[in-house]
């Protein structure tokens, strides 16, 4: 019996884990918003920032919000904060400051989704339209999801690919199985809290 099971559990996991990528990503296509917002995971990426500089440069949207992670160095370095270093960014590709806002720094994707309902319930926005790293777009949009709800606003949430993981072969690098890995754990975190809408 131990060796049928072994078999039985090798053709499952073959079938199964060509799909652990692909299920992570949860995408809308973009769309006309009050509000571009680039999460923590994207806003220091030059496609994710690009892409927000075209939306306003079309009309597609009138206000950028940068998601900003708390500095885990900053204890013991003085360093540019990455919201910084985006906002710099976006102001050289000729974005003006005041259409930018900056969320204040958080330490997970639950309270930067706070940030961002105070943020929507303070000023009103009634669409968003929020970039994500592809392998988190899942649970940004469940979280995303919850928090916004009856705040009247609609979201929307587009998955920025990974330059360092292919999903759709997440086993062949180290980074792709590091995302595998770490991604489930906190995906079903979330659910069991009923973080996820």
């Amino acid at each position: 019996m131990g060796t049928g099971f072994a078999a039985a559990v090798l053709v499952v996991l073959a079938f199964i884990a060509p799909n652990l990528g692909a299920f992570l990503v949860s995408s809308d296509p973009p769309m006309p918003s009050q509000v571009t917002f680039l999460t923590y995971g994207v806003s220091i990426r030059r496609g994710a920032l690009d892409a927000a500089i075209a939306r306003v440069r079309t009309g597609e949207t009138k206000v950028l919000v940068l998601g900003a992670l708390n500095s885990r160095d900053a204890e013991y370095y003085l360093t540019p904060h990455s919201a910084e270093l985006a906002r710099t960014y976006l102001i050289d590709a000729g974005v003006t400051p005041e259409s930018i806002t900056t969320l204040p720094s958080v330490s997970s994707e639950w309270e930067e989704g706070e940030a961002l309902r105070l943020a929507v319930i303070r000023e009103r926005w009634t669409s968003v339209v929020a970039y994500a790293p592809d392998f988190r777009s899942r649970r940004s949009r469940g979280v995303l999801r919850r928090l916004l709800e009856g705040t009247g606003s609609d979201l929307r949430v587009v998955s920025v690919p990974d330059v360092e993981v292919r999903l759709d072969r997440w086993w062949e690098t180290r980074p792709g199985i590091n995302v595998i890995y770490n991604e489930y754990p906190r995906l079903v975190y979330y659910w069991l809290l009923g973080r996820l809408g």
